[in-house]
């Protein structure tokens, strides 16, 4: 039973990220890609004495880096491994309600879960099962 669980805790953290993920493979993508290319357009350009082309080449390869390194910085920020990290989950909680309400059926769903969960805001102690059966035997007993 743990393995189906470990799986679908996993399959949920891929579909829940999978934007950001991407993110972060382009990135690492970018950086690894756009080194191997440099470093072939410069052979090619020191193999036919374009020396002058090197330079391109080499601001060429340090703008993708610099891409890529934002889309993986981007990627990792975004990947919601802690708690109340995802404002999207922050704004749907019971109690909160995002600022730009358009749906009022939403507002009267938690309007209406509010005013059930009202009961358990007071100082009252939820009774237990051994308080309700010490009640009871205590009304079975003759005094």
């Amino acid at each position: 039973m743990y393995h189906y669980l470990k799986w679908a805790a996993l399959s949920y953290f891929f579909k829940r990220n999978l934007r950001s993920l991407i993110f972060v493979f382009l990135g690492l993508a970018g950086i690894y890609s756009s080194d191997a290319v440099y470093q072939d357009l410069k052979d090619y350009a020191l193999s036919t004495d374009q020396k002058d082309l090197v330079f391109y080449f080499l601001l060429g390869k340090w703008a993708l880096d610099l891409i890529s390194a934002a889309l993986l910085v981007y990627g990792v920020m975004n990947l919601g491994l802690g708690k109340g990290t995802d404002k999207r989950r922050k704004n749907s909680r019971v109690g909160k309600s995002p600022k730009n309400s358009e749906n009022p059926v939403k507002e009267t769903e938690r309007d209406a879960v509010m005013e059930r969960l009202e009961k358990f805001r007071g100082a009252k102690r939820l009774r237990r099962r051994s308080d309700l059966l010490i009640k009871e035997r205590g009304k079975k007993r003759p005094k």
